[in-house]
């Protein structure tokens, strides 16, 4: 998963460079960029872009065509060659309109991994340097050629009309198990398979996941498996389904420790997120409290079995503030009671008890018992 994340943002990053470093170059040659006409073929010849370092007017040819269409429609520009690079090789095409100021479409070209061409396709990572795309009617837009290859790139590039070949696509929406920072939308929409063309026509949109919660977080060891419920939300609020959209399974879910609930997503969805949840050992209850001087002894039911040992708590506070509270840690699972002394005399404590147990180094606390007062001798 991190694997594919990596190549997602090394792709978000790529048009991120190119596109600023481009716009760099945009102010000097926008104006002297010659048109053509419906049905003309020129020659494009893009120099090698390098957009780590600062580019000067000659290393500013990006564009290679003006065309301000007559009738609103789509229009392509069609290349008499692909992509062929390396790895560590792109081009990106695209149509620039002199009215937004940006490209209304583009095309990535660049290799990557077999088992990431799915997240590439969603991308829109393609092989093909052919753009198409709606154009309104008395508008300027420019033909966008930038390389980021070991050699200048040369082509014949022809402007025609576009004709669409509809296709119905169903891309899932994606669930990052991790933090879900990276959760996106699914859709089901209509579009068009030539040329990289921006046709696009929603159905349905499968919202992104929102949330994965269970229904408790916390259980009292009793020798029984837990299953907490699980409950996912989209953004927009609405729940999914169990089973159609996802299934859940459990692990460690019975003994004293860590329970992990793996929610698994299908159907429109893809990814996996892991909730975790605790099993925590039997509490006990103090059975007496008894005064000392400047100090008390604290007694309570004897509780072994699945024990590692007690903490008692007192505090000047009902509430257990943190300032006015101290926790004392008994680490024999045998011991009935324990003597804290270098207490204030004359004043009142609010004491509880909890066990605990050791599970591959991690502590895993009980309840607290009930409160019991005492009040210290002088």
């Amino acid at each position: 998963m991190k694997k594919i994340l990596s190549f997602a943002l090394s792709v978000v990053l790529l048009i991120s460079c190119i596109t600023v470093g481009g716009m760099n170059a945009f102010a000097y040659k926008l104006a002297d960029v010659p048109t053509v006409n419906l049905g003309d073929t020129f020659s494009v010849n893009a120099p090698v872009l390098n957009v780590d370092e600062d580019m000067d007017e000659e290393d500013a040819d990006v564009y290679f065509a003006k065309f301000t269409p007559e009738v609103k429609g789509y229009y392509e520009f069609v290349f008499d060659t692909g992509f062929s690079g390396k790895d560590d090789e792109a081009v990106m095409t695209g149509i620039y309109s002199y009215k937004q100021q940006d490209l209304i479409c583009y095309a990535l070209c660049m290799k990557v991994p077999a088992e990431m061409k799915e997240l590439a396709d969603l991308l829109g990572v393609t092989d093909s340097y052919n753009v198409a795309s709606e154009l309104n009617a008395g508008e300027d837009y420019a033909l966008v050629v930038m390389n980021e290859t070991k050699k200048a790139l040369t082509a014949n590039v022809t402007l025609q009309t576009h004709t669409h070949s509809f296709k119905t696509y169903n891309e899932r929406a994606f669930v990052d198990g991790e933090d879900m920072d990276f959760n996106w939308d699914g859709e089901k929409y209509t579009g068009c398979t030539v040329n990289n063309c921006t046709y696009h026509k929603t159905i349905q949109t499968y919202y992104s996941v929102k949330s994965v919660k269970l229904s408790k977080t916390a259980y009292t060891y009793d020798g029984k498996t837990k299953k907490p419920a699980v409950t996912v939300k989209d953004r927009k609020g609405n729940k999914l389904k169990k089973d159609k959209d996802y299934t859940v399974t459990y692990s460690k879910n019975k003994a004293i420790g860590t329970g992990k609930v793996t929610v698994k997503f299908k159907g429109n969805y893809e990814g996996k997120v892991v909730k975790n949840f605790k099993i925590n050992p039997k509490g006990t209850s103090l059975s007496k409290v008894t005064a000392k001087k400047k100090g008390f002894t604290a007694k309570w039911k004897k509780q072994t079995k699945n024990t590692t040992g007690y903490q008692i708590q007192y505090s000047t506070s009902k509430k257990f503030t943190k300032k006015t509270t101290k926790t004392v840690t008994v680490s024999k699972n045998s011991a009935t009671s324990k003597t804290v002394t270098k207490l204030k005399g004359k004043k009142k404590y609010y004491v509880r008890v909890r066990t605990y147990k050791t599970v591959s180094k991690k502590k895993y606390y009980s309840s607290w018992s009930k409160v019991k007062t005492v009040t210290t001798r002088k």
